[in-house]
């Protein structure tokens, strides 16, 4: 069952202007989508304005794509009225096998490294995830005494499903149709694998956003697993990005990412990954005192590829794709899929202007906002070398471990089913090993800032 729309104004002209020939293939990748032009004039008029009505979901600019073909053939009738009285299904509940995404959405991320869709998030837990996120910066306003710090976010807070208080993000990380449409786009076997929540964070960026982070991808800090670099020939199934928009973000303001870049074509890939220290021997962690080598050597910054490289950033940037979302569009992005936020602009300004009309008294939390979450098989393994990661650092056990092994509920399994004490394992976690993993991260934040400053 497809609920999902893909945008086509977000990608104008995207696979003729800027695939590379190399990696140019027909738009018809699965045999099975046989489903032609003359076979859609057979459509009854009764099938066709049911078809019309659900369409009127989701963002405007969005058309849905056709239905995915089952083994039976299409049921479009059937899957229509589905996506009309949804309310009344549990769409996203295991026990429902229809695939939520077309072969052609999957084969686009396949191809592009990330894909745009709106509609994947039901109407309650949109609601649910921005109130949370809203809440979630009236909070830190206050801790700030109604003025928030300038930089890249104003708000940048990570493990939010670890939140006893307010579960609205856990639910939306683990129980919605997120992590069954990341198993779909990486082609997983719900049989012989499994999906967990790796990593998840909220962002908001406001007025006082000052700077950006430039192109990149996510370092063992953001990303904490060993790495293998991802071929061309095979599904890649390193883990993927979902980023779901809080707010009506236009370009100027949200993100941009570099097509095709995680595949191996681009000439600057090797110098790029070499100037972000992704390095071979690096891949599985890194000694602590290489790192504070590396950090005093000032040649340590995620997003400064401008600065070591910038003739390979000057190359990226032309083939930037930027995008403008509506509330509750996802863009999933491949683990190495170069991306980068981007500055404020004027559009951005007036996107700002008016969620700051709609606040009315409570306009110094006008922010745009974000929730990005970062999802792995259970079969990913943590680094071996030195981490900052709080499952380590709670016990030196985990160091090296794969996901599905990890002493205590620190990357929850999220597809093919949720475990139904998640949320006490969860809690477990909260009370007896996250108190132990502050303290000793505290500690060696202390000292890696220390090492940050003596190296400017």
């Amino acid at each position: 069952m497809c609920i999902c729309k893909e945008s086509t104004e977000y990608l104008p002209g995207r696979v003729d202007s800027i695939d590379p020939p190399s990696n140019r293939r027909d738009k018809t990748l699965n045999p099975r989508r046989a489903f032609t032009i003359n076979q859609n004039r057979m459509f009854t008029s009764f099938t066709f304005v049911i078809f019309a009505m659900s369409c009127l979901v989701g963002s405007e600019h969005e058309q849905i794509k056709t239905l995915r073909q089952s083994s039976q053939g299409y049921n479009v009738l059937g899957q229509s009225l589905l996506r009309m009285f949804r309310s009344f299904y549990r769409t996203h509940s295991n026990d429902f096998k229809e695939p939520l995404l077309t072969d052609d959405q999957v084969n686009t991320y396949a191809r592009d490294g990330f894909i745009v869709l709106s509609g994947l998030l039901d109407d309650s837990e949109l609601a649910s995830l921005v109130d949370a996120g809203e809440s979630l910066v009236t909070k830190h306003v206050e801790k700030m005494g109604g003025k928030l710090k300038s930089g890249n976010f104003q708000v940048h807070e990570f493990g939010l499903v670890f939140d006893e208080n307010d579960k609205r993000f856990r639910d939306v990380a683990l129980r919605s149709r997120l992590p069954r449409a990341a198993a779909e786009l990486m082609n997983l076997d719900g049989h012989s694998q499994n999906l967990r929540l790796l990593r998840d964070v909220f962002l908001a960026k406001g007025q006082d956003s000052t700077s950006s982070c430039g192109w990149h991808i996510d370092d063992q800090m953001f990303w904490p697993a060993s790495y293998k670099l991802p071929t061309t020939n095979t599904v890649d199934q390193s883990g993927i990005n979902a980023w779901i928009a809080l707010d009506d973000m236009p370009f100027g303001g949200s993100m941009a990412v570099s097509p095709f870049s995680h595949t191996q074509y681009f000439s600057w890939k090797n110098e790029a990954y070499h100037a972000l220290n992704f390095k071979d021997q690096y891949g599985n962690g890194i000694a602590k005192d290489d790192l504070f080598e590396m950090i005093r050597a000032g040649t340590v910054d995620s997003c400064g590829l401008e600065k070591f490289a910038p003739q390979v950033y000057d190359e990226i940037e032309l083939s930037k794709q930027e995008f403008s979302f509506k509330r509750g569009d996802v863009i999933f992005m491949n683990r190495w899929l170069f991306h980068k936020s981007t500055d404020l602009t004027e559009n951005g300004r007036l996107a700002l202007q008016a969620i700051e009309n709609s606040l009315g008294d409570n306009a110094g939390a006008a922010l745009l906002k974000r929730y990005s979450l970062r999802f792995a098989t259970g079969s990913t393994s943590l680094p071996g070398g030195f981490m900052t990661e709080k499952s380590v650092l709670a016990s030196d056990g985990n160091l090296g471990k794969q996901l599905d092994d990890i002493e205590g509920e620190w990357y929850p399994k999220c597809w093919p089913e949720v475990d139904h004490d998640v949320d006490t394992k969860i809690e477990t976690v909260v009370r007896e090993q996250v108190p132990v993993a502050n303290e000793k991260l505290a500690a060696i934040m202390a000292e890696v800032m220390s090492l940050f400053a003596k190296s400017k």
